[in-house]
């Protein structure tokens, strides 16, 4: 029996998510009754709208959502599941469809852990401030991310709950660095900056501002994904990039396929399938 799977990517301008979408390409290679039908939603709302409803007119028999406005969730889901069409959401959890993806608490806790320890071993532990890169469109990734990875680093280094600063930049490097840099020139006598980021491509965003404003030696920095950008970062000497939690991206194709097909196949699978995750840092990188 041949299958259509609709996938809609959060955004194909972004690396990491355009390498996603080609492992999952490459994974649906290997069943050959299976077809995708493959849009980007661009970070954008209405476009994430017009393609599931695409999907629901063709219709697909299977849909993997892939999108960054947690509130829209419901809207998304509603002309998918008035079809009984089943619905996995990536990263970003979807009411009444099965997860997959990023186990925020895991990945905050492991990012801010390595940040911690970096600080405890360089500054001695001491931190004069903390800014937080934050997206307002996924309320429970940003709680979780980096709520988990503020606990983390409180066990290894001391901050003052109130000189913690979130960022709101839309998960983008571009505005991350423009925001960071108005926020950094406010804190001329700031010293030791811990950056937690919500994505690698926002931490990337606060490096590049201190780097304009000649201020690298004031931030240690951590993110999220651990993409091929970030680790050559960490590889440059004296990179104040200390670590990334690696979310094992050519995982994400091979493992959502397993999963569409299981499900398409009346499989009963768990309502949330975690990646696996592990930190990626500038020491481990040196011993590769």
């Amino acid at each position: 029996m041949s299958y259509t799977i609709g996938f809609s990517n959060l955004a194909e301008s972004i690396p990491s998510c355009a390498y996603r979408r080609q492992t999952l390409e490459a994974a649906a290679l290997q069943y050959p009754d299976l077809h995708l039908v493959l849009r980007d939603n661009d970070l954008n709302d209405e476009k994430a709208l017009a393609n599931v409803e695409e999907f629901a007119r063709l219709p697909v028999d299977l849909a993997i959502i892939f999108h960054i406005n947690e509130r829209l969730g419901s809207v998304l889901s509603q002309p998918l599941m008035k079809k009984s069409i089943p619905i996995i959401a990536v990263d970003v959890p979807i009411l009444f469809t099965t997860y997959f993806g990023a186990n925020n608490q895991r990945a905050g806790w492991l990012a801010g852990e390595s940040l911690g320890q970096w600080i405890s071993a360089n500054w001695n532990g001491e931190i004069d401030r903390v800014l937080a890169t934050a997206e307002s469109r996924v309320t429970s990734i940003v709680r979780q991310r980096l709520d988990y990875a503020l606990k983390a680093l409180a066990e290894h280094a001391s901050y003052d709950a109130n000189r913690v600063l979130f960022m709101e930049c839309g998960s983008n490097r571009t505005t991350a660095a423009q925001r960071a840099y108005e926020v950094l020139q406010g804190w001329p006598d700031s010293r030791r900056i811990a950056v937690i980021g919500i994505n690698d491509d926002s931490a990337l965003g606060v490096l590049d501002a201190a780097r304009v404003l000649g201020r690298e030696a004031d931030v240690a920095i951590s993110g999220q994904g651990a993409d091929a950008a970030v680790r050559e970062e960490m590889r440059r000497p004296n990179s104040p990039f200390i670590a990334s939690t690696d979310f094992r991206m050519s995982d994400y194709g091979p493992r959502l396929i397993d999963l569409a097909v299981r499900i398409l196949s009346g499989e009963r699978v768990p309502s949330q399938n975690f990646i696996e995750h592990i930190c990626v840092t500038q020491w481990s990188l040196a011993e590769e």
